[in-house]
């Protein structure tokens, strides 16, 4: 006979299930633990990917202003330089055609020393519509070269008087000096003469002349001489 002998202070419980069971969610827990990590970690690298797609946006956005900045820039210097050059080009046309030989020719003449003379007159029109002038002259001395430049620079019209070339083909002095004078041409402005007005001004009327007639009246009749007429003697 056998004898079955219980030395357990306490009664005897099965927690195996229960340990089984926490261990299984534990282990649910980790798992779920370590997808949360893995999608945190996703979101913030996806965020980051953003944040650098929007610096890089952001730069090409301000590259395209600046480009376009400049572009503006460019096209309006561009249409400044045109309107400059075409507005030299129209003051270049109207100088040409503001110029007159006529004038010219008459300053020289009552400019130039007697001794001195003209042989060639060039005169330059630049983009700004500044005349210059440029002179061959021929003179029987030096003294009358100096006398000419300084009867130039005293008129109002020519100004900036250099002399350019200076030569004498015979070094005996027989035959006079050439020399060769660059100025600039600023004539002063003639006031123009109202003749116009004296034209088309209407003559005053003659002392004793009638008022003219209006049309469709009858002519007035010649007057009549008031003393009668002497007859015949029987």
């Amino acid at each position: 006979m056998s004898a079955t002998f219980n030395y357990a202070k306490r009664p005897f419980r099965d927690d195996r299930p229960a340990y089984v069971i926490a261990a299984f969610l534990g282990l649910i827990g980790a798992v779920l633990l370590s997808i949360n990590l893995r999608m945190a970690a996703d979101y913030r690298r996806q965020v980051a990917d953003t944040r650098a797609e929007i610096a890089q946006l952001e730069a090409r956005e301000q590259r395209a202003e600046e480009k376009a900045q400049a572009a503006r820039t460019a096209l309006g210097s561009y249409r400044l330089s045109a309107l400059a050059e075409e507005s030299r080009g129209l003051a270049k046309i109207a100088a040409e055609r503001k110029f007159s030989w006529t004038s010219l020719l008459t300053r020289l003449e009552r400019t130039l020393p007697s001794d001195v003379g003209l042989m060639h007159l060039q005169p330059q029109f630049d983009q700004d519509g500044q005349t210059t002038l440029e002179m061959q002259l021929v003179a029987r001395s030096r003294e009358a070269i100096v006398r000419t430049i300084e009867a130039l620079s005293k008129n109002d019209a020519f100004g900036h008087v250099m002399l350019r070339t200076e030569a004498q083909p015979d070094e005996r002095g027989a035959e006079p000096i050439q020399f060769q004078l660059g100025c600039s041409y600023a004539p002063p402005e003639e006031p123009r003469k109202d003749s116009g007005a004296a034209q088309h001004a209407a003559p005053a009327p003659k002392s004793g002349s009638s008022a003219p007639r209006r049309p469709g009246t009858p002519k007035s009749a010649a007057p009549r001489n008031a003393a009668p007429k002497k007859g015949r003697t029987p």
